[in-house]
């Protein structure tokens, strides 16, 4: 095992798992790249308030401090802190393919229920279309 994914949304669950993936990864040497992906706000037909650019370095700025603060909250620093746009599910399953990791680590529960409940939670999702292993952590 060389390399794990860990999708984390600043929840308490996604900092156990990143947690959690250190500790697998270690022994190993393999390296763990935390993943957050912020979900498009726009919707097709929204027509919106701001300029799209000024949304998306919004969404990528708002990324990069969830990344900083799980990042702050491990047992030990992750190798690389990787902040994307899009459809979280797809966008991560999209990224263990390209960057060939062994494993993708992902929460359980998310930091909106809202969002879960009318959308599906984001590992469920990964859990089925994601081609590499996906170990969901309680």
């Amino acid at each position: 095992m060389k390399k794990l994914l860990v999708a984390v949304d600043g929840s308490n669950a996604s900092i156990h798992a990143a947690n959690l993936a250190i500790t697998i990864a270690q022994p190993l040497g393999a390296k763990v790249a935390l993943v957050h992906v912020s979900p498009p706000t726009l919707m097709p037909g929204d027509v919106p308030l701001a300029p799209v650019a000024e949304l998306r370095e919004a969404e990528l700025a708002h990324g990069l401090k969830v990344l900083e603060d799980v990042a702050a909250k491990m047992i030990s620093r992750p190798a690389e802190l990787v902040n994307l746009l899009g459809a979280p599910a797809e966008v991560i399953a999209d990224l263990a393919d390209a960057e060939g990791a062994d494993l993708v680590v992902v929460g359980n529960k998310g930091r909106n229920a809202v969002s879960r409940v009318l959308l599906g939670s984001v590992a469920d999702r990964l859990v089925h279309i994601c081609k590499r292993p996906v170990l969901v952590v309680r």
